[in-house]
Formats: C-alpha cells, sequence, structure tokens
C-alpha cells in the first residue's frame, strides 16, 4: 500500500478474539493482502457505507 504524500499514518491497538485473529490472518494469506490493507480497507468501507465518513479518503493502490 502507497500512503498519498504528506498523509500522517496513526497505529491502532485493539483485542479481538484469537478465532478472529486466525481467520483474517489465513484470508490475509490466501488474498495476499496485508492484514494492514485489509484493516483500512475494512474501515473505510463500513464507514462509508454508514455514511459516516467525513475525513478525507486515501486513494486505493
Amino acid at each position: 500500500m502507497a500512503a498519498s504524500e504528506g498523509e500522517i499514518w496513526v497505529q491502532l491497538a485493539t483485542r479481538i478474539p484469537k478465532h478472529l485473529h486466525r481467520e483474517l490472518k489465513l484470508y490475509c494469506v490466501k488474498s495476499d493482502v496485508s492484514v494492514m490493507d485489509f484493516v483500512v480497507n475494512a474501515l473505510e468501507e463500513k464507514l462509508q457505507r454508514d455514511g459516516r465518513s467525513a475525513g478525507r479518503r486515501r486513494p486505493r493502490t
């Protein structure tokens, strides 16, 4: 994933159930996508779908 120039990134730490983490990792390996890309895309899609995304969207790579 290429961050757009000048975009500030922050680290997110959260706890999720172990079985969900395993499913996430397996999905990402099978789909050849990083966990970070998956999480960023999932958050963007959910927020956009719910109409709550007021921030600037980063360009997809």
